[in-house]
């Protein structure tokens, strides 16, 4: 054992789990990941970052080896299994980067990533994000019947909670923008912040230029994005309807509570509604109280909505009808881009003996995005410890799990110091 290499007995709870890391040395637990994984308090880490052996790719020699199954089919199974225990020790806003590659049989791609993020989401996962790790110093190839492979997929999940649709989980996307490059100049006008619609009409012919009529301006700009301000250009102004009085959560559960009683005592189906309103599968959302499905109809639409369902009280009728435009200013953040989801990274250099290294830019926007600054890393796969040198130096308690005890002398050449149990 290496002379920073300390043996980490730690006080056990009575129910036998390993007591947390109190500082950013590592811990690192050797043997089969689904049993250590069960010395791990539950809901005690907040991040999850790992790159597991591949199926089929690399025989590490060593009993026990995931990556070493018959079929496609047994390794899902085996890794599912870890996603179970996995699913227990993440914190209810956890977060969990899975980076996996595939495998060609006979010239047929087996899809092993994507067939494991489907079970997963079986399993009670729900997929945020699927990033395209694009690696800018790919191994040369001689395949001539096919493109060559350069990128490997990133699945983010989180925990999808039985009780309502939207999961909520920790994300810091400030800690991780990028440099936003752009053209145009960002310097804002005299206009005024708000106008009446009288005053708007009124203003027409001089503010022409700034005049936004709907989802697609009619410009020569290039249109970037889903939001209104995007498709419009990176940099610009721009005046959008809004409802004059700010209308929260708490008040819109209440308007859609109170029409939705309405329509109960009416009898109307939604299906009815939208029939009338020569819409599509809208009315059903004016009635839904779930946070991912519900919203209000339109200031236009509102009156007639009250004539449908025979409401005759007008304590609403001010909220939902008055409205004015709002000026939009559309201009780079301050602290640069969200980096989106193709990440440009070389492959890390290899570690000794061990060959699949991660770029350490990968963990460190992983860690620095999801991991509060008193939160714990986990990688259950941790090879030459990569996630726990970025985690250390930026000063997150980790822990590790690998099954071959060899690999301790290159976490320590790396980390300094780690404590093994």
């Amino acid at each position: 054992m290496a002379k920073h290499t300390k043996l980490y007995k730690g006080r056990r709870k009575r129910n036998n789990m390993i007591e947390l890391p109190r500082d950013t040395i590592p811990i690192v637990l050797i043997g089969d990941v689904v049993n250590r994984l069960k010395d791990i308090p539950s809901k005690s880490v907040h991040v999850i970052v790992t790159s597991p052996p591949y199926w089929g790719q690399r025989d590490y020699e060593t009993s026990g080896q995931i990556g070493n199954e018959k079929t496609p089919e047994e390794y899902i199974k085996k890794m599912l299994d870890v996603a179970e225990e996995l699913k227990r020790i993440l914190t209810d806003d956890g977060v969990y980067f899975l980076n996996i590659g595939d495998k060609y049989v006979s010239k047929d791609l087996q899809m092993i990533p994507f067939k494991l993020a489907i079970e997963m989401q079986k399993k009670g996962w729900a997929i945020r994000n699927t990033v395209i790790w694009r690696k800018t110093n790919a191994m040369p190839s001689s395949i001539k019947d096919r493109f060559s492979n350069v990128y490997e997929p990133i699945f983010v999940f989180v925990k999808n909670p039985e009780n309502y649709l939207t999961p909520e989980y920790y994300f810091n996307l400030d800690s991780v923008r990028i440099e936003h490059k752009t053209n145009g100049d960002n310097n804002k006008s005299d206009l005024p912040l708000t106008l009446s619609i009288k005053e708007y009409e009124e203003w027409k012919g001089k503010i022409k230029d700034n005049e936004y009529n709907g989802k697609f301006k009619d410009t020569n700009k290039i249109n970037l994005g889903a939001s209104p301000g995007a498709r419009m250009s990176i940099n610009g102004e721009f005046y959008s309807r809004q409802r004059k009085y700010k209308i929260d959560n708490s008040l819109e559960l209440e308007i859609i509570n109170f029409i939705k009683g309405h329509r109960k005592i009416k009898g109307v189906s939604t299906k009815e509604i939208d029939k009338i309103f020569k819409y599509k599968d809208t009315a059903g959302h004016w009635f839904r109280t779930d946070r991912g499905g519900r919203c209000l109809p339109k200031a236009e639409d509102w009156f007639k909505l009250k004539e449908i369902l025979e409401i005759k009280e007008k304590k609403y009728d001010n909220l939902m009808t008055e409205e004015h435009y709002v000026l939009q200013t559309v201009k780079p953040h301050e602290l640069g881009k969200n980096p989106g989801d193709v990440w440009d990274f070389a492959t890390g250099k290899s570690q000794d003996s061990h060959f699949a290294i991660f770029p350490e830019e990968l963990p460190k926007r992983v860690i620095m995005a999801c991991c509060p600054k008193d939160g714990i890393v986990l990688d259950p796969f941790v090879g030459s410890g990569t996630s726990l040198k970025v985690a250390k130096e930026l000063n997150r308690k980790s822990i590790g799990i690998e099954l071959q005890e060899d690999y301790l002398k290159i976490i320590e050449k790396r980390c300094g110091e780690i404590r093994k149990s």
